[in-house]
């Protein structure tokens, strides 16, 4: 029964997101187009719920549990933090940070790749969208 708690988690995350994606409201002009607003959350979904499933199917002994799932556990607090982070600090700052400890937990220990590899992407994210494209980003609460 153990190794089935954490897929059924999942199916259970998977089926509160579609529920999520699906009441999103979309444009009139954009309701009858095949990519929308909904299109790439309907697709993660999907793909989390299928994951589920086959997790689920599949099953697990309960020792391989907390050795398999502890980084899935930790990566998932780190989005969570990002996307909670993200209104208050802004998208750049958060994205280094997430990108960094990401690193970390994936267990890059340089310091050297630590920092300038989260803050470099950020910045090529922000020249990218910002400056080369002209799409205004907020800066989150805290700097505005």
């Amino acid at each position: 029964m153990t190794g089935r708690v954490v897929p059924l988690g999942l199916l259970l995350v998977a089926g509160i997101y579609l529920w999520a994606t699906v009441r999103i409201e979309l444009d009139p002009w954009s309701a009858d187009e095949l990519v929308n607003a909904r299109a790439l959350p309907l697709f993660c979904g999907i793909l989390l719920a299928l994951f589920a499933t086959v997790m689920l199917l599949r099953g697990l002994t309960p020792s391989e549990t907390g050795r398999r799932y502890k980084p899935l556990a930790l990566m998932s607090a780190c989005i969570v933090a990002f996307a909670a982070l993200i209104p208050n600090v802004g998208l750049w700052p958060a994205l280094a940070l997430f990108l960094a400890v990401s690193l970390a937990l994936l267990g890059e220990r340089r310091p050297l790749v630590l920092t300038l590899a989260p803050v470099a992407t950020a910045l090529a994210g922000w020249l990218l969208i910002e400056v080369a494209l002209g799409v205004y980003i907020h800066p989150g609460a805290w700097w505005s």
